[in-house]
């Protein structure tokens, strides 16, 4: 279920669009819950308890501005999608340092919020493909994708290494394979799966990555390991590339 906030200090503005936000969302097919707040103190109080997936602001409140507002949990580091609610139009490139996904005309919010409601749908389909989620032990993990590094398998036990940090949960290997080789993962071992983002080289003694650790590279599959590297690499002409592989 997608989690969304709305804080205006109007109050009868707040029930109107947020009857009409669960409106546009239930006509995409998608389950959402709202939730509505009239100052900023109210909503920071409520997001010690619950993490919101979208927010939608008034620019200018009493308390503080929305974009003030946005700006605090950027730097928080929020990855909340913002839709910023306002009839001061010229305030629209303030906004521009927060990031926010719609900028929607509070006169206009009955036309506008239909086609902001899909752009919602977009980013949120988005970003549960950006994460990694497994259950292990009685515990939900959950780990960027882009931010991991290798896995090293130890029977049914996982090591997940990440730009920030180690874990070990219980799974298969199988099992994150299901999940990470449509992400620009290769297996070039029966114990490893590499992110080909981090792949310095491909030596005949196996995986060189970037931080220097070296990963090793089955005989039998050193061909397809070499041929799946090119294959991603190529596929993104625009990134900062690794170096090709040496024979």
């Amino acid at each position: 279920m997608l989690k969304i906030a709305i804080c205006d200090d109007e109050v009868e503005v707040l029930h109107t669009f947020s009857s009409r936000i669960k409106a546009a969302f239930s006509a995409l097919e998608l389950n959402v819950s709202v939730e509505a707040f009239s100052s900023v103190s109210f909503l920071v109080k409520q997001m010690e308890n619950i993490s919101f997936d979208v927010l939608f602001l008034d620019i200018e409140m009493p308390e503080m501005d929305g974009v003030d507002f946005g700006v605090s949990l950027r730097a928080l580091g929020s990855e909340a999608c913002i839709i910023f609610i306002s009839n001061r139009e010229e305030r629209v490139y303030d906004t521009f340092k927060v990031d926010p996904v719609r900028f929607i005309r509070k006169s206009r919010f009955h036309e506008e919020i239909d086609e902001a409601a899909k752009a919602i749908l977009f980013w949120w389909e988005k970003r549960k493909n950006r994460f990694l989620v497994i259950p292990s032990q009685g515990q939900i993990n959950t780990f960027l994708i882009d931010d991991i590094i290798y896995v090293e398998c130890f029977n049914k036990v996982q090591s997940i290494v990440t730009r920030t940090q180690s874990k070990t949960i219980r799974a298969t290997l199988r099992e994150l394979e299901d999940k990470l080789l449509d992400h620009g993962f290769i297996c070039p071992h029966k114990g490893y799966l590499v992110n080909y983002k981090f792949i310095d080289s491909i030596e005949s003694i196996g995986i060189i990555l970037r931080n220097g650790k070296m990963i090793p590279v089955s005989k039998y599959k050193i061909a397809e390991t070499k041929k799946a590297f090119l294959k991603l690499v190529s596929a993104e002409p625009d990134i900062s590339k690794p170096r090709l592989y040496k024979s």
